[in-house]
């Protein structure tokens, strides 16, 4: 009667650690491919590109389930013609999952562009401003364009 006893808790137990060792695998089974992706580019220096136009350049070191990002030592590159400059954003900076578009490993070799000249802050913030000026002023003259075309 024990021996029965004690076999029947024997196959229960090992009953509870297949259970617990397939429950592990499935875990590993459902990781979406693009969660394995991320995991992949942790603790690389990556370039994220925003819906905006906006770049960002960080060590890529945390994601969760919405594809939400974290990044330390993080600056935004500002490019304006043949121009750039590299914002500082702090020690630690996440970035909303829905606002990227793309995101990729930096060559550390390449990182600097060689085809632009590094400038000030205040000298991109200048040429940014210009930049805005000219683009309304191009809107404002198609639309005064269409306006003048318009036979309505």
């Amino acid at each position: 009667g024990r021996q029965a006893g004690r076999g029947a808790a024997e196959g229960r137990m090992e009953q509870r650690q297949q259970r617990q060792e397939s429950s592990s695998n499935v875990h590993q089974i459902r990781t979406p491919l693009h969660a394995r992706a991320l995991i992949e580019e942790l603790d690389q220096k990556q370039l994220v590109v925003m819906r905006d136009g906006r770049k960002f350049i960080g060590l890529f070191r945390s994601c969760d389930q919405f594809g939400n990002l974290v990044f330390q030592s993080p600056y935004e590159r500002i490019i304006v013609g043949n121009q750039y400059c590299d914002v500082p954003l702090g020690t630690i900076y996440m970035i909303r999952g829905e606002n990227i578009v793309v995101m990729g490993r930096i060559d550390e070799e390449r990182e600097t562009p060689f085809n632009l000249r590094a400038v000030s802050q205040e000298e991109i913030t200048k040429a940014q401003q210009a930049e805005k000026e000219q683009q309304m002023m191009r809107g404002t003259m198609l639309k005064r364009m269409n306006d003048l075309l318009d036979f309505e």
